[in-house]
């Protein structure tokens, strides 16, 4: 969860709409219903409350995460996320939780991201040209 989706949450348990804040978090963290109310509830009395399993990754969330901490593939991730997490979601609104999960998680676990080099297509182009300056050549 990055700080800018605890603040939303934290502004709407201060604002009194329990309902919205419980369904920003299990939107940030993929905790289940009852284990987002818990939290949320905690968060009336003790605005500094951590969250439950060390802020976890959770449920139908965890292997979107996955996807992404494994190289990026994004697409892989929206459509896991529109099959398992939040079946008949648009591809805009999966796109964006997705990019959005995404971001919380390099905000939170940086490490866990694995760096892949990219392809830039030179091998390619190197063999092009070298076919090219045999053609010319002969």
């Amino acid at each position: 969860m990055t700080p800018a989706q605890r603040a939303a949450i934290l502004a709407e348990v201060k604002g009194g709409n329990k309902i919205a804040a419980i369904k920003l978090c299990r939107e940030a963290t993929g905790m289940g219903l009852a284990e987002a109310k818990d939290w949320v509830e905690k968060l009336e009395t003790a605005p500094d409350a951590p969250l439950p399993s060390g802020g976890k990754l959770a449920g139908a969330l965890a292997p979107v995460a996955e996807l992404l901490f494994k190289g990026g593939n994004k697409i892989a991730a929206i459509k896991l996320y529109r099959e398992q997490v939040k079946p008949g979601s648009g591809l805009a609104e999966a796109k964006d939780a997705v990019e959005q999960l995404e971001a919380g998680l390099h905000a939170q676990h940086p490490e866990k991201f694995t760096a892949q080099a990219q392809k830039s297509g030179c091998t390619g182009v190197l063999a092009l040209l070298v076919v090219v300056v045999v053609w010319i050549r002969s």
